[in-house]
């Protein structure tokens, strides 16, 4: 097969699209865990601490259990089909974290707490990579321009810049919710400063309806934030009352 004959002349397109299917599966494991925790629970939290854990594991288990294997198995093989290998790297990915997990942290919450994530990453791994590994355009692609290569490793980076950066930038109410406690905060203050005393109450509970909890006529609070603290009254649906006070 044309494929095979290019890769085993250039094993390192197995490690560039290996490398890159596991950024991709870590990346849809995130963003899947944040759209079911932010719909279920009216906002994600703790968004920060599932990316720094799973990416942390991600990388061990390609370092351990995937890089290795993957460079001297001979992708022709037919358990490296799309319909095989997901379920395969599914079951291995399951294994590898429980090692992970138990003989290297010893932590019993760590299991039971990330399981599900490892399992995403290692189907939706395998879907990437038994895909990518096919194409022989791509494979010819990544011989002809191995500059190209050097986006795989860079590319936890962009990948990063353009959900936690660019994204709330440009759409910030639309993925406030989803986003790490430091964004939400950031997006939050920077969305009530806009407010002042006679605006309408319901517009900002339609963009915050987790932090603002009310009938939408009448309201009172306080919050103490990382950025700014506020006191706010509300009366039918029209701010009577708004101090804001900034962090420094």
């Amino acid at each position: 097969m044309p494929n095979t004959i290019m890769i085993d002349k250039d094993n390192n397109v197995k490690q560039t699209l290996g490398f890159f299917s596991m950024v991709i599966a870590w990346t849809a494991a995130n963003i899947i865990h944040a759209i079911y925790y932010g719909l279920k629970e009216g906002k994600a939290t703790d968004i920060e601490v599932m990316i720094f854990w799973s990416g942390l594991f991600m990388f061990i288990a390609w370092a351990v259990f995937v890089s290795y294997p993957l460079y001297k198995l001979d992708n022709s093989k037919p358990y490296f089909k799309p319909k095989f290998f997901p379920f395969i790297m599914t079951i291995y990915a399951g294994l590898s974290f429980v090692i992970i997990a138990v003989g290297i942290f010893q932590s019993q919450y760590i299991l039971v707490r990330f399981t599900p994530i490892a399992l995403i990453i290692g189907f939706i791994f395998g879907l990437t990579y038994s895909t990518l590994i096919q194409s022989n355009s791509l494979i010819v692609l990544l011989d002809k321009k191995p500059l190209l290569k050097v986006f795989s490793p860079l590319s936890p980076f962009f990948i990063l810049t353009f959900f936690l950066w660019l994204l709330p930038t440009l759409f910030p109410l639309a993925v406030y919710r989803f986003m790490p406690n430091v964004i939400q905060n950031k997006i939050f203050s920077q969305t009530i400063l806009k407010y002042k005393v006679g605006d309408s109450f319901s517009d900002l509970q339609r963009a915050f309806p987790f932090d603002f909890k009310s009938d939408g006529q009448n309201f009172s609070g306080t919050y103490n934030g990382p950025i700014l603290d506020y006191a706010m009254v509300v009366t039918n649906d029209t701010i009577t009352k708004l101090d804001i006070t900034l962090r420094r």
